[in-house]
């Protein structure tokens, strides 16, 4: 084989090119496999997660709302109990309408924080009315600031019934990327006041 190769170069080339294409091709397969394992065993992780939140504010009693409980544990675990309550219904709209208006807060607020995790945008172009509006009432009620600010921009922006504005993607990137720094920066502060006003009016769930 040395021999042939020897004795014809351009054949020895083409066999060198198809063993590197051979080892890329096997790579790139191996590492394909490795991100699908890792994305299946995310999924599953997160499943496990939500199910076990879901479980744990099933139901709620007084040592739900107790201080020194993770915040954002206690915001998203209210999101999913309320969330429990009305996917009981035959029409989860209705539904959503009878709830008191601090049910609507924290299930939107809830919503607000897991889906903006990569950035708000996401979160608008995930969920739709009546939830939106809702999240903007209670983001600029219960925590204001600059957070609020960046909030209503992105809503108006992305508001598919308001026909006097136009998504202006770049802009869109900067709010999202000053979003997410205003979550870095001030996120356990901003988490507390939505936490607060959940253990303020604990009376609601626990009537």
């Amino acid at each position: 084989m040395f021999e042939y190769i020897s004795q014809h170069p351009i054949a020895g080339v083409a066999l060198a090119l198809l063993a590197v294409l051979t080892v890329f091709v096997c790579l790139k397969a191996m590492l394909a496999s490795r991100k699908r394992s890792e994305e299946r065993e995310r999924i599953i992780a997160d499943i496990e997660k939500e199910k076990a939140l879901r479980k744990e504010f099933k139901h709620v009693d007084e040592t739900t709302f107790a201080q020194g409980k993770d915040n954002y544990r206690l915001i998203t675990g209210m999101c999913a109990h309320v969330q429990q309550n009305i996917e009981k219904k035959e029409d989860m709209t209705a539904a959503f309408f009878e709830l008191s208006e601090v049910e609507k807060y924290v299930y939107a607020l809830g919503y607000v924080f897991e889906d903006s995790q990569k950035g708000l945008s996401d979160f608008f172009r995930s969920n739709g009315e009546p939830l939106l509006s809702t999240a903007d009432k209670a983001v600029s009620e219960i925590v204001g600031g600059r957070f609020s600010e960046i909030f209503s921009s992105e809503f108006v922006m992305l508001d598919e019934n308001d026909e006097t504005t136009s998504v202006d993607n770049d802009a869109l990137a900067k709010m999202d990327e000053e979003f997410r720094a205003v979550l870095d920066g001030k996120g356990e502060e901003i988490y507390s006041a939505v936490a607060e006003y959940i253990r303020s009016n604990k009376d609601v769930f626990l009537a």
